[in-house]
C-alpha cells in the first residue's frame, strides 16, 4: 500500500495574528476590489455576497471588522445587522456601513441600538476613505 502525502499550506504565524475583515456586499466587482485593497495592507479578508448562511460564516470566522454594504430593496444586509448585533458571540464586532443611499445610511444611524454601525460610506468613495474608516475602526493589519 503507497501512502501518499499531501504538502498542505497552513497559515503562517504572522498571517494568523493579523487582523480580519468580513466584507459582504452584492457586486462581485466592488468585492474583488476592496479585497485587494486591504490585503494590500495586510489584512485577512474574506468577502461574500449576502446568503442565507452569512450571519453563521460572520460567527465562525469572528472577524475584527465587518463591512456590510446597504442596498435599496433588499433586507439580506438589514436582517444580518440585527443578528450581529443581537449574538452575544458577534455584537461587540465593528461594523462600517456603507450604501449608495444616504436615506439608509441614516436609518442605520437613527436606529443604532438595532442595527449597530460605528462608521458610515456613502458610495461612491474613494478608497483612501475606506482604509481610513478601516484602520480608525481596528488600527493597522
Amino acid at each position: 500500500m503507497k501512502v501518499v502525502v499531501q504538502d498542505v499550506h497552513r497559515a503562517t504565524p504572522e498571517q494568523m495574528a493579523r487582523k480580519h475583515v468580513f466584507v459582504l456586499n452584492g457586486s462581485s466587482e466592488f468585492l474583488g476590489i476592496v479585497r485587494q485593497l486591504l490585503e494590500d495592507e495586510r489584512y485577512n479578508v474574506t468577502t461574500s455576497n449576502f446568503v442565507p448562511s452569512s450571519f453563521e460564516t460572520v460567527v465562525a470566522a469572528q472577524p475584527s471588522l465587518l463591512i456590510v454594504d446597504l442596498v435599496i430593496g433588499e433586507l439580506a444586509g438589514w436582517e444580518l445587522l440585527v443578528q450581529v448585533r443581537n449574538s452575544e458571540s458577534t455584537s461587540t464586532i465593528p461594523t462600517l456601513l456603507m450604501s449608495t443611499a444616504p436615506k439608509l445610511l441614516d436609518k442605520a444611524k437613527e436606529e443604532h441600538d438595532e442595527f449597530g454601525g460605528d462608521k458610515y460610506l456613502s458610495k461612491p468613495f474613494d478608497l483612501e476613505d475606506l482604509l481610513k474608516a478601516v484602520v480608525d475602526l481596528i488600527g493597522p493589519a
